[in-house]
């Protein structure tokens, strides 16, 4: 697909976004492909979270992915409201996992590029 790398930097650069914008100083990222796979993770090192904040990225990441909307909205990524932009995500994505562990939040989307 031709826009699969911009597609995937805007997803990441979104997490690394809300990470940012909720006082994240220590951040460790991993992007790894495996063929027409790619995870994305993202661990957010000593956060203060609430059970309901995480619970919220969750809900948004794990939308089932939306071949239509993603195909003409994944442009607004980065030009939206933070929680519609971490919806719009969660619409690109084909798996979420979102887990708060020991006060590090770790995030990990998977997306398969050939699926749409």
């Amino acid at each position: 697909m031709k826009h699969e790398a911009k597609k995937i930097n805007l997803i990441m650069n979104e997490l690394i976004n809300l990470m940012v914008r909720n006082g994240a100083e220590d951040i460790d990222i991993n992007i790894k492909h495996r063929g027409e796979i790619s995870e994305l993770t993202l661990i957010h090192r000593n956060c203060h979270y609430s059970p309901q904040f995480v619970e919220e990225i969750r809900y948004d990441l794990s939308s089932q992915r939306q071949c239509e909307l993603e195909g003409y909205y994944w442009q607004l990524v980065g030009d939206d409201e933070p929680s519609e932009e971490l919806h719009l995500v969660g619409a690109m994505v084909d798996e979420a996992e979102v887990e708060l562990i020991n006060n590090d939040l770790h995030i990990k989307v998977t997306r398969n590029e050939k699926k749409c």
